[in-house]
């Protein structure tokens, strides 16, 4: 009977010694988590975030079409030329390169409204367009209508295009050699809307 009791004693002594083992780990552990962050904050708040595109000059385009309208025109099965265009430039991937030949012609052949960004507002939009230390995880299942295009310039060349959804938080870049992953976050796209609109 004495060795039952003991083993007994020792079941619920090595149970309790697991356990106390388990949360004093825990209280190391946090303390040094804690550490780690603030380390990883210290070392953003140093590090300069590169702007998509180096330019001297950004210019903002815009279509006030309505979601119907672009699906009405997408529908179309004989479309011709101009309404492929217009379809290109607000569905597809077009343009496949900052070089595409008349590209800003283009936008305004097909109605688009043209907005050259003061010195202000350019610097803000440069802001928005640059590398983040957030990433975008949230992805709409929506189809994009890129009905704003924003085309930045340096002495005159382009750059970098891109054109972005703000109903779904899609966008396209073209000619930046920085990571453009990260852009997409709702506060950053919603920041870009109050300084376009």
């Amino acid at each position: 009977g004495g060795n039952a009791k003991r083993s007994r004693k020792t079941k619920y002594m090595k149970k309790y010694l697991f356990l106390f083992l388990i949360i004093a780990s825990c209280n190391k552990t946090n303390p040094k988590k804690e550490n780690l962050a603030v380390v990883k904050e210290n070392s953003t708040a140093k590090r300069e975030l590169k702007k998509f595109y180096d330019c001297d000059k950004i210019d903002h385009y815009y279509l006030d079409i309505s979601e119907e309208k672009v699906m009405k025109l997408a529908k179309i099965k004989n479309r011709n030329k101009d309404q492929n265009n217009l379809i290109g430039l607000l569905v597809s991937h077009y343009p496949d390169s900052i070089s595409e030949p008349n590209f800003e012609a283009n936008l305004l052949k097909y109605k688009f409204i043209k907005t050259e960004l003061n010195k202000i507002k350019k610097t803000e939009v440069e802001n928005i367009f640059s590398e983040k230390d957030s990433v975008q995880t949230e992805f709409s299942s929506c189809l994009p209508y890129y009905r704003d295009i924003f085309i930045f310039k340096k002495k005159d060349s382009i750059v970098g295009i891109a054109k972005v959804c703000f109903g779904c938080g899609v966008s396209i870049f073209r000619g930046s050699k920085v990571n453009t992953d990260g852009f997409g976050l709702y506060s950053e796209l919603n920041k870009l809307k109050k300084n376009i609109r």
